[in-house]
C-alpha cells in the first residue's frame, strides 16, 4: 500500500528548495556592492520618491548626496543613473559593447507599435542595419554636403515667413525643419504645415511624446498591465494607447506609400528612402518593409521633434539675453558683412555664434534624461557592482549643470567657451559632445541637426532683431524659462518682437530668391 508520507515529504522538500534558492539569491544580491542611492520601500522601491515630471532634477539633487553614480529601483526594475560626463563616457562610450542594449519598452514597442524604430530597437543586427542606413544617409560629410542646397533653400523660406508673420515664429521653425527632414528622407518637397505628411507625422510624434518617457512608465515596470482589457472601468489609458498606435501606424504606412509611389512615377528625388530601397531592388521583403517604415518614423521624430525644441530654445535665449544677441550680430556683421547671408563656409569664422549655440545646448538639453541603455552582462565600475539587466540613464541635465565645467550654470554665458581674444577654447567641455547621446546609441543624425540649427540661427542674427515685448508702460517683459513636461524640451509659448534690423537688411531680404 503506497504511503502518504512520501508525497508530503516530496512537497516539503520542494518547498524547502524554493525557499533556499530565494535565500541564496537574496544573499548573493546582498553581497554585491551596488552604487549608493536613496533607500526604497518593499515592492515599490523608489517609485514614491521619483517625480513623474522632470526626474532628472531629482537625480541631480541625489547626486549631491550619493555621488555621480546612483542606484534606484522602480518596482522590481534596477536603475543606475550617471550624473557626470566621466561616468557616462567610462561606461556608455568605453564599454559600449555591453551598454548598448535597450530595456524592454512595453509602452513604445508593444502598445504603441513602434518596435521597429531606432530608439526602441534592442542591440543586435536590426539596430546595426538601421544605423548603417542612417549613417549612409545623413552621417557622412559627402551626404551632408549634398543636402546643403535643401537647407539653404529652406532657410530662405524661414526668413521670409519670419518677416511676414513673426508672431508665428515657432510654426515657421517647425516648417523649416519638417521640410528638410521630409525631403532628405522621402525625396518630397513640403511647402506648408498643412501638408498631409507633416500633419500626420506631427500628430504621431506629439501623441507619442505625450504618452510618456521611454522605458520609464509604470507599464514598462509592470508588463502584465498590457493585458488589461480596454473595456474595464479605469482602463481609459489602454484605449488612449490604441489611438496613439493607430496614428503611429498611419504615419509609418503613409511615408512608405509616398516613397514607393514616388519611385513608381519618377517624382521622388534621391533620398534615404531610395538608397535603402535600392538594396532590395525596389522590392524589400515584408520584414524589411517594417524596418524601413520604422526608420522613417525615427528620422522625423528625432530630426524634427528634438531639433524644433532646440530652435525654440534658441529664440527664447535670444529674447532673454539681448547683450549676447547683439554680440553675435556684431560678429556676423564683421565676418559676413551686409551684402550677403551667412553660409556653411562661414561657420569656422564665427566663434561667438558657435559659443551662443553651445550655450543653448547646455542651458536646456533637448533630452534632459536620455533614453535608457541596458547593461547586458554583470559589470564592475569603481568599487561598485552593476548587475546585468540594469537600466542605465545618462542624466544630461546634471552634466549640463556641473559647476566644475560650467560655473554659475543658471547664467546664460556664451563667453565661457571663448578665450580672451574671442577664439573657441580647446580646454572646455562642449555640450554638443554629450547632448546627442553616447556610445553606439549616439544620435546618427547629429551633424545634420546641428548644421540645420546653426544655419537658421546665423541667418536670423544677420537679418533680424529679436527682442523682449513691451508692456503698456513701454517696459521690456522678460519671458520665463518655462517648459512643457515630456520626453523632449519644448518651451511654453512666449512672446517676442522679431523685426528686420536695418534698411540694409531689408534690401538684402528683398534680394532673396526661391
Amino acid at each position: 500500500m503506497p504511503s502518504i508520507i512520501s508525497p508530503l515529504l516530496s512537497w516539503w522538500l520542494l518547498g524547502g528548495v524554493v525557499v533556499l534558492a530565494a535565500v541564496v539569491k537574496t544573499w548573493r544580491r546582498d553581497r554585491r556592492k551596488l552604487p549608493p542611492g536613496p533607500r526604497g520601500i518593499p515592492l515599490l522601491g523608489n517609485v514614491l520618491q521619483t517625480p513623474a515630471t522632470s526626474p532628472e532634477r531629482a537625480f541631480a539633487d541625489w547626486a549631491k548626496i550619493y555621488g555621480d553614480v546612483i542606484y534606484v529601483r522602480l518596482f522590481r526594475t534596477p536603475m543606475v543613473v550617471l550624473n557626470s560626463i566621466e561616468a557616462a563616457r567610462d561606461l556608455l562610450d568605453k564599454r559600449s559593447s555591453i551598454y548598448s542594449d535597450r530595456p524592454r519598452m512595453v509602452l513604445l514597442a508593444e502598445l504603441l507599435g513602434q518596435g521597429a524604430t531606432l530608439p526602441v530597437l534592442r542591440y543586435g543586427e536590426r539596430l546595426r542595419k538601421q544605423r548603417r542606413w542612417l549613417q549612409e544617409g545623413v552621417g557622412n560629410k559627402v551626404k551632408l554636403r549634398s543636402y546643403q542646397h535643401i537647407q539653404l533653400r529652406e532657410v530662405k523660406k524661414l526668413l521670409r515667413n519670419l518677416s511676414q508673420t513673426p508672431e508665428h515664429f515657432v510654426e515657421h521653425l517647425h516648417l523649416y525643419l519638417a521640410a528638410i527632414m521630409v525631403e532628405i528622407t522621402y525625396g518630397r518637397r513640403v511647402s506648408s504645415m498643412n501638408d498631409e505628411m507633416v500633419r500626420v507625422a506631427d500628430l504621431a510624434v506629439n501623441s507619442t511624446d505625450a504618452a510618456g518617457r521611454p522605458g520609464s512608465m509604470p507599464i514598462d515596470f509592470i508588463p502584465f498591465l498590457k493585458h488589461v482589457p480596454a473595456w474595464l472601468p479605469g482602463a481609459g489609458w489602454k484605449r488612449h494607447y490604441s489611438v496613439v498606435r493607430a496614428i503611429s501606424e498611419e504615419w509609418m504606412n503613409l511615408g512608405y506609400q509616398v516613397g514607393t509611389s514616388g519611385m513608381a512615377d519618377g517624382t521622388i528625388t534621391p533620398c534615404i528612402f531610395t538608397n535603402v530601397m535600392a538594396e532590395y531592388g525596389g522590392a524589400p521583403p515584408p520584414e524589411e518593409q517594417e524596418d524601413i517604415k520604422g526608420l522613417g518614423f525615427s528620422v522625423y521624430g528625432a530630426g524634427v521633434e528634438t531639433t524644433r525644441g532646440t530652435l525654440a530654445i534658441c529664440f527664447l535665449m535670444m529674447t532673454r539675453n539681448t547683450e549676447a544677441y547683439i554680440k553675435a550680430q556684431a560678429e556676423v556683421d564683421r565676418v559676413v558683412g551686409h551684402d550677403r547671408l551667412p553660409t556653411f563656409s562661414d561657420r569656422e569664422s564665427l566663434p561667438y555664434v558657435e559659443a551662443f549655440l553651445e550655450e543653448v545646448y547646455r542651458s536646456r538639453p533637448s533630452l534632459p534624461l536620455a533614453v535608457p541603455h541596458r547593461v547586458m552582462t554583470d559589470d564592475h565600475y569603481r568599487e561598485y557592482d552593476i548587475p546585468a539587466g540594469c537600466n542605465v540613464f545618462a542624466n544630461t541635465w546634471a552634466m549640463s549643470r556641473d559647476t566644475r565645467y560650467y560655473p554659475e550654470p543658471e547664467e546664460f554665458r556664451p563667453e565661457r567657451y571663448l578665450t580672451s581674444d574671442g577664439r573657441l577654447r580647446e580646454d572646455v567641455l562642449l555640450p554638443s559632445s554629450f547632448v546627442f547621446g553616447f556610445g553606439r546609441r549616439i544620435c546618427p543624425g547629429q551633424a545634420m541637426a546641428d548644421a540645420s540649427i546653426w544655419l537658421a540661427v546665423a541667418n536670423v542674427f544677420a537679418l533680424f532683431d529679436v527682442r523682449k515685448v513691451l508692456d503698456e508702460d513701454g517696459k521690456e517683459v522678460t519671458p520665463p524659462a518655462a517648459f512643457f513636461p515630456g520626453i523632449t524640451s519644448q518651451p511654453v509659448p512666449f512672446p517676442c518682437r522679431i523685426t528686420l534690423r536695418s534698411e540694409k537688411a531689408a534690401e538684402l531680404f528683398a534680394d532673396l530668391d526661391e
